[in-house]
């Protein structure tokens, strides 16, 4: 059996868990090697506070309030990375960009210091551009006689596109950028490279999320008296009548309250959290809008659904402008080939870093390769409980080869905030759901959730961070006998940050309580099959840890004498030993 049958039939489900709370965002990421030999993925979380008050210099006199507020213009900021074929590309552009995103600013004084300290740092220069670009536009709002100064977002997507860009270009480059002085660039091949996931939420005054309704309404208004889209079923035209029906029963049942004096007030916020979501390749983010006041798109015909917001695009190498820009570049897409260029299975994207083979044409511009790293920017203002989910493209795999919904998505996430999981644990049972419909690949999910913010709060200081492990089953059979899956479980236990000893014990403490009843589930008599398979591998971990000397399940391990617990570590070391094959070692 080949080890990758090994590993669809084995997955390494152990969970590196993560969470990074704000005061007014909280972020858990959840990360699973499932069926990957090795380790390529990469993640970052970050916090900016070198924008605060920025709304306050912008003369913005409507939220003044929340404009001098401590947690004004704060910026939480991070990403997900994920490759195929290597982790070079991974990390070194979510470390590039995490201090990218650490280090953007719009104050002055602030750009002045940096260039100072920086005078040759390629970051330095675009957030310098970025200034000049964004007094041009103000010097352009001052001549149109716009009347008084609007709310600025701190991240605009061209800060994003040449964020992205100059950290390709370092990749492709080799430079030893962030920091990395033992960065070496080994892509023997050229076609390492990876797609991301990344988004930006600023603290802004709930005037930016007005100005941006107002902005649409008024696109929305231009296009009075243009015909409406074609219908493509007569069942679209009965859900829009539907929804028109329901739109005038709330008006009319909100104007009788009205009239009765009974006005609905609804929950004022001083601020909104801007979000700037950009994605290169298939990775994927999408809203959930629980807050009342949010706009999310509802289903009329599935009460159950959530109110999502798609914040992505999937960069597919058929999509019209990608595949005029390969054809022009000199590639070839075939559609009976699996939707690749030039017949190469790592190039199933039209946009992604690295992958230097692709971008080394000198007769046209890094936006005109065949690849290009220009991510799509969306974004949205979140209010109180509204979510965020990222997550790479296994997310949506299922053995029959279907695409699992955003809706699917979306309800299994809402359904773990409802029970008031933490975002962290709410992104690991979105790594469940796709282990359970066959997902092939490497998971990441992170979770974003607004809280509410006090504009009298003082400054939050640095976000709380936390990282741990939670193991998943242990199968020593395929470990004895396959020297391969042994080696990608111990990249895994390297990835989380602990010895194979270490898991083992983690494994232990974290079952031992609910082996003594494997043989008493509740559920056989309905789900007879899938308990049974369940009961077989308690049955395997039941006598993996059998050794008496371990501590029964009754009695408390912190109450372990240092003798005690150095016999249990030597258990488990032995029991390591006895389970990794020696071609390994």
């Amino acid at each position: 059996m080949s080890a990758q049958a090994v590993l669809q039939a084995f997955p390494l489900q152990h969970k590196k868990m993560s969470r990074f709370t704000l005061p007014f965002l909280r972020v858990g990421v959840c990360e699973v090697m499932n069926c990957a030999e090795r380790e390529f993925m990469s993640s970052f979380t970050v916090q900016n506070t070198r924008n605060r008050r920025a709304y306050a210099q912008m003369g913005v006199s409507s939220c003044s309030s929340a404009a001098n507020a401590p947690l004004s213009a704060d910026i939480a900021a991070a990403g997900l990375f994920d490759s195929y074929n290597g982790h070079s590309c991974s990390r070194f552009v979510s470390q590039y960009l995490a201090t990218a995103l650490s280090t953007h600013s719009v104050l002055p004084e602030e750009v002045a210091r940096m260039r100072r300290e920086q005078k040759e740092e390629q970051l330095v220069a675009i957030i310098m551009s970025s200034l000049s670009r964004r007094r041009t536009m103000h010097r352009k709002q001052e001549q149109l006689g716009e009347g008084q100064p609007v709310a600025q977002p701190i991240f605009s997507e061209w800060d994003m596109q040449q964020y992205a860009m100059a950290a390709d270009l370092a990749f492709l480059r080799g430079s030893k950028a962030c920091g990395s002085s033992n960065f070496v660039h080994d892509s023997l091949s050229g076609n390492e490279g990876c797609r991301a996931v990344w988004f930006t939420a600023s603290v802004a005054p709930f005037t930016l999320r007005e100005q941006r309704s107002c902005e649409q309404k008024r696109v929305i208004g231009s296009s009075g008296g243009m015909a409406p889209p074609p219908l493509r079923s007569f069942d679209e035209f009965e859900d829009a009548r539907r929804a028109r029906e329901i739109s005038a029963k709330h008006e009319t049942a909100l104007g009788a309250d009205n009239r009765k004096g009974k006005n609905r007030e609804a929950p004022s916020y001083p601020f909104c959290l801007d979000v700037l979501v950009s994605n290169v390749g298939d990775s994927r983010a999408f809203g959930i809008a629980r807050n009342p006041l949010t706009w999310g798109r509802s289903s009329l015909l599935d009460p159950t659904r959530q109110r999502t917001v798609p914040l992505s695009v999937d960069h597919h190498p058929l999509r019209t402008m990608e595949l005029r820009r390969i054809v022009s570049a000199g590639g070839v897409v075939r559609s009976d080939a699996g939707d690749v260029i030039d017949g190469n299975p790592f190039y199933n994207v039209s946009r992604s870093f690295g992958h230097s083979s692709m971008k080394c044409n000198p007769n046209r511009s890094p936006s005109e390769q065949k690849l290009i790293a220009v991510p799509t920017c969306n974004s949205w203002e979140m209010l109180p409980g509204d979510v965020l989910v990222l997550c790479n493209r296994s997310i949506f795999e299922t053995r029959s080869e279907d695409v699992t919904s955003i809706d699917e998505v979306a309800k299994v996430v809402a359904r773990e905030i409802d029970r008031g999981s933490t975002p962290e644990v709410a992104a690991g049972t979105l790594c469940d759901y796709a282990l359970r419909f066959g997902a092939g690949h490497s998971l990441q999910v992170l979770v974003a959730v607004a809280d509410d913010v006090d504009g009298s709060q003082q400054e939050s200081g640095e976000g709380c961070r936390e990282e741990w492990v939670v193991p998943g089953p242990i199968y020593p059979q395929p470990c004895r006998h396959s020297p391969a899956y042994c080696a990608a479980l111990l990249a895994d236990c390297n990835r989380c940050g602990v010895t194979f000893p270490q898991l083992l014990e983690l494994r232990w403490r974290r079952i031992r309580s609910v082996l003594a009843c494997r043989h008493d589930l509740p559920f056989m008599p309905y789900y007879g099959k899938e308990c049974s398979a369940l009961q077989q591998v308690m049955d395997e971990e039941a006598l993996l840890f059998s050794d008496d000397s371990l501590p029964t399940a009754e009695k408390e391990l912190e109450k372990l004498s240092q003798t005690e617990t150095n016999h249990m570590k030597e258990v488990f070391r032995k029991l390591s030993n006895s389970i990794i094959s020696s071609k390994v070692n």
